[in-house]
């Protein structure tokens, strides 16, 4: 029995050893290959580092607003990394057709539940680099206005002039009208008011006048100017145009009309209201 045991014995560890054998010479064959994969990925590594650096630069000398440039250099170090294990893999002889078809199965459902907020992304983009406003500046979008607080990837802040935070999605802003007030530094205002037929529309003119020329916000270069614009029911229509400030255009109006009233009532100018003249036919 001893004998027998020993015979099938001798067989096991033969195989054994030969399945040993075997696995080293294999991964001695396999070395070769991981380590250039290594070296791959670690030179790719150096390479997105650099790549990553180029980009923060070249953002900066743009004047890319911090959102987008942090948005940015996410995404680009996503993909860059992406790529490289891909690459790393490939060299290792790991099969990337299949791997690759679930990755893109995988982002076209996503990219289907998150169509909304993709349109938002490409409207922030958009916006981003095509700077149509600033944070800071005073626009007018999607029935909205006020002061821009901060522009991010999906969603534009909106201060409102009762210190309301609105929310605009960027997909709309960036497919609609945008009117920016702050952009050009200065606005025109037009304040209209009226005067009575028999009141002396040149004496009205220079009362008007005064008053724009006394208003310390309202700009004399381009000068003002006051103008007849109609003939009412009631009134002759005239209106004051002059350039202001962006940040004094919604003070300033009030101003320019009590100031008016003022004058033009010290003046003897009447400043008529509707009348009816009702004739009794007998």
């Amino acid at each position: 029995m001893l004998m027998i045991q020993a015979t099938e014995t001798i067989p096991d560890l033969a195989q054994t050893t030969s399945i040993v054998e075997d696995l080293l010479e294999k991964a001695q064959n396999y070395v070769p290959t991981l380590i250039a994969s290594v070296l791959v990925f670690l030179l790719g590594l150096l390479l997105t580092r650099l790549v990553l650096k180029i980009v923060d630069r070249a953002m900066k000398r743009a004047n890319v607003e911090g959102a987008a440039g942090s948005f940015v250099k996410s995404l680009l170090r996503i993909l860059l990394y992406t790529l490289l294990a891909i690459i790393a893999l490939s060299i290792l002889g790991v099969p990337m057709t299949s791997i690759i078809a679930v990755i893109s199965a995988a982002g076209l459902a996503v990219g289907l539940a998150l169509q909304d907020s993709l349109a938002n992304l490409a409207g922030g983009f958009i916006i981003l680099f095509s700077k149509p406003f600033k944070a800071g500046d005073y626009i007018m979008a999607g029935g909205t206005e006020g002061h821009v607080d901060s522009v991010s990837i999906l969603y534009t802040k909106l201060i409102t002039r009762d210190n309301r935070s609105v929310y605009l999605p960027n997909g709309v802003l960036s497919s609609g009208q945008i009117t920016n007030l702050s952009q050009r530094g200065t606005l025109r205002v037009s304040v209209p008011m009226t005067i009575a037929y028999d009141a002396d529309f040149d004496a009205a003119r220079q009362v008007v006048l005064e008053v724009l020329a006394a208003e310390p916000m309202v700009l004399q270069d381009p000068a003002p100017c006051v103008v007849m614009t109609g003939h009412g029911d009631s009134a002759v229509m005239i209106s004051a145009g002059f350039w202001v400030k962006s940040e004094d255009y919604f003070a300033v109006s009030g101003r320019i009309y009590e100031a008016a009233k003022a004058a033009l009532d010290a003046a003897g100018i009447e400043i008529p209201y509707p009348q009816l003249c009702v004739h009794e036919i007998r």
